[in-house]
Formats: structure tokens, sequence, C-alpha cells
């Protein structure tokens, strides 16, 4: 990924590092991208774990972060992109849970997080899978058909691995329209 760059800071280090080393990337990088429709980090051989900030990305359409080595849990604030048709953040590290807040985004017409670890997920997710829109293979969701074998499940969360600023994944730094609930005010987490 040599020269790639975007406002003076490379792609690189856009990415929250998965060590305590210190995180280098500008808080309004996203920001500053917010008026584009696709966003394409596909085949970078990017690491780390994505920022919450991502969800600063208001026009987006597509994002692609596809065939990367990011890891740690998918951040809510992707509930945010109300115009995203197309998320893929196959070929991955992710883990943990699907969020609802991105599988209930009104105009998602295809969600594909295959190849990656996640465990698990909620009623809307799985009706996007039921709706097709949804691609879940090879994960480790122990109910759904076609996940890893349960040795490569069991060996990638025998791994301990660290995403800085835990508490950033659940922030939600908008306000959701196809939510029940009244948007929270919360101040910004600080990329510490």
């Amino acid at each position: 990924m040599n020269g790639l760059s975007f406002l003076g800071h490379s792609v690189q280090s856009l990415f929250r590092p998965t060590t305590n080393s210190p995180v280098q990337y500008p808080g309004a990088f996203f920001q500053a991208m917010s008026t584009l429709t696709e966003v394409l980090f596909l085949n970078n051989m990017l690491t780390g774990c994505l920022p919450y900030e991502i969800g600063f990305l208001k026009e987006a359409i597509v994002l692609d972060v596809g065939c990367n080595r990011l890891t740690g849990p998918i951040p809510f604030s992707l509930g945010c992109l109300e115009k995203v048709e197309v998320l893929n953040f196959a070929g991955n590290l992710f883990y943990g849970m699907v969020p609802e807040v991105v599988c209930a985004l009104g105009n998602l017409a295809n969600l594909s997080l295959s190849d990656n670890y996640f465990t698990h997920l909620g009623p809307i997710c799985w009706r996007l899978i039921k709706k097709g829109v949804l691609d879940l293979r090879n994960n480790c969701v122990p109910s759904l058909p076609f996940q890893r074998p349960l040795n490569e499940c069991v060996e990638f969360f025998s791994h301990p691995r660290y995403c800085p600023d835990k508490a950033t994944y659940t922030y939600i730094p908008c306000w959701l329209p196809h939510s029940s609930f009244p948007p929270l005010v919360l101040p910004a987490p600080s990329p510490s």
C-alpha cells in the first residue's frame, strides 16, 4: 500500500491498530469523505480495527473493505449510513455479533460478511439471510449452515484480539429513523 493517501495521511493509518501503539489517523478523515458515494478499500492488506467514524460516510451507497486483514467488531455507527445499498466486509477477521442496526438499514441490497468469524445475530439479520441480502457463509454462527469447522473457530478465538476504544463500537453518532428509540445525546468518544 505504498503511496496510497488521502488528505496527507496514509490509508493504512486510518484503521485503528490492534496493538497498544498510538492511533495516528485524523479523526476528521471520514467527515471529510462524507460526500463520497463509493468507498472502496478492498484488497489493500489493511489491518487493524474499523473506527466508529466510518459511520460519518453519510452519502455512501457502496462501502467495500473486503479481502483485507481487518478485525474486531463491526461498529454500530454503520447504522448511520442511511443511503448504503452495498456493504462488503467479506474476507477479513471480523468477529462477534452482527449489529442489528446495520441489518435494519432500509436501502440495503447486499450485506456480505462471509469469511469472517461472526458468532451470532439478531432477528432482523436472520430476515436478511432469508431474503438473500445477508451472506454469512464461512463464519462461526452455530445454527447456520455452511459455517467454518468448529476447530477453526476455536483456533481463532484462542488468540486474544484487541481493538482500542472498545466503548466506541456501540456508539451511534446519529439519530436512527428506523429505530423506535429516541436519539442518545452522548459526547463523541476521544480516540486515545
